[in-house]
């Protein structure tokens, strides 16, 4: 039996046990819809007690949310990544490519100027679709803006400033349409690899000496032990001489090295490299070509320094040596070698090793594990 309570006090009902169960009507959602507070007990008297209890609560919720409803979505993400960065969540190139994301892709767009207490689901949905439409960003990006608008929401619901994250009624349908976009790219542009032929003539290039018998290209070697590695290019530029085991001709593979922001202050330095571990935060250790221990010992004829703890592969002066520096590098080889039609950056290498060892025969599982990837991965993206 239900019964209603004196206007704007909400309704009663009789349970089979006994019980009895209050709703009431407190106010409206930040998606606009209107918020039902619900208590059991044993009569209406214990039910009105209980009620106002969570009443108050609720109003209590909803006056923290009022002081966050006056920030913008972008303002909302910057400061749970500053407090990601307080709490130590996050690795430095993370919190360079979280940053990007904010700035880039939330911030000069109508969703980031947004108060927080009017972003409904709807506006979450609009801002996904219209970065998928522009076709400008990759499947990554744009499922890193949808990440970083969940994790940002759901931070500050945790933290009692709002109560509802706008973005979870969409994300599963929103995931669902990146993903399909991802099977598009991955079915048109069919896991890009060098030919033989092609491979040759760049490593051919990337070896040729000018008129007085130095190498042509201060990063020819690096990028020809690239493609008979297949490391990441961060693993190859944190390699020390110390990592190779010469006699049994392996080589440790447990570092990673990336330029980041300078968030220390320790210097005026806009940009500091940062060497942590893996991608997969796991180390391995593979057994080194004949060709690529070649290469090595060229690159030991060549260095200013190969003690232990020194560097592997530096700059002409032999500073350390960053991706992007290897990536135009590489771009003027590939040119030069009569490759115009190069694309896909350093990551070549590693499909192109993939695809040969696969080729001739290895098991993806092998792959993978030489590699450092996943065997989902490797099979979907690294053999074409």
């Amino acid at each position: 039996m239900k019964s209603r309570n004196v206007k704007g006090q909400g309704s009663f009902k009789l349970n089979a046990d006994g019980s009895v169960t209050h709703r009431k009507s407190v106010g409206f959602k930040s998606d606009g819809k209107r918020k039902v507070l619900t208590v059991t007990a044993s009569s209406k008297t214990a039910c009105l007690h209980a009620m106002k209890k969570k009443e108050a609560e609720w109003n209590k919720n909803r006056r923290s949310e009022k002081s966050t409803q006056g920030f913008t979505v972008e303002e909302l993400c910057k400061r749970h990544l500053e407090y990601q960065v307080e709490q130590d969540e996050l690795k430095p190139k993370s919190i360079d490519r979280r940053e990007c994301t904010i700035d880039c892709h939330l911030a000069t767009y109508p969703l980031g100027k947004l108060q927080v207490g009017c972003v409904t689901s709807k506006e979450v949905d609009e801002h996904i679709n219209q970065l998928i439409r522009e076709e400008r960003l990759s499947v990554s990006s744009i499922e890193k803006v949808l990440d970083v608008l969940n994790a940002a929401f759901n931070w500050a619901v945790a933290r009692q400033e709002i109560s509802y994250n706008p973005v979870v009624p969409v994300k599963s349908s929103l995931q669902k349409r990146i993903q399909k976009k991802q099977q598009k790219s991955a079915n048109e542009a069919d896991v890009i690899v060098l030919s033989p032929e092609e491979e040759r003539k760049f490593v051919q290039e990337a070896l040729s000496r000018d008129k007085t018998g130095q190498y042509k290209y201060s990063a020819g070697l690096a990028l020809v032990l690239l493609d008979q590695t297949a490391l990441r290019c961060g693993e190859l530029i944190a390699l020390m001489w110390g990592d190779i085991d010469w006699e049994s001709g392996l080589l440790t593979v447990e570092k990673s090295s990336s330029v980041v922001k300078n968030r220390t202050k320790d210097s005026d330095a806009k940009y500091v490299r940062n060497v942590g571990s893996t991608k997969n935060e796991k180390a391995r250790i593979i057994k080194l070509s004949d060709n690529a221990l070649q290469t090595l010992k060229k690159i030991s004829e060549v260095s200013k320094d190969i003690r232990h703890d020194s560097l592997i592969i530096t700059t002409k002066t032999g500073r350390a040596q960053t991706a992007t520096n290897l990536e135009h590098r590489a771009a003027t080889v590939f040119r030069n070698a009569g490759l115009d039609n190069y694309s896909g950056g350093l990551h070549i290498f590693r499909r192109t090793f993939a695809t040969r060892a696969y080729e001739k025969g290895a098991r993806v599982a092998d792959i993978a594990a030489y590699i450092g990837d996943l065997e989902s991965t490797t099979m979907k993206y690294y053999i074409a």
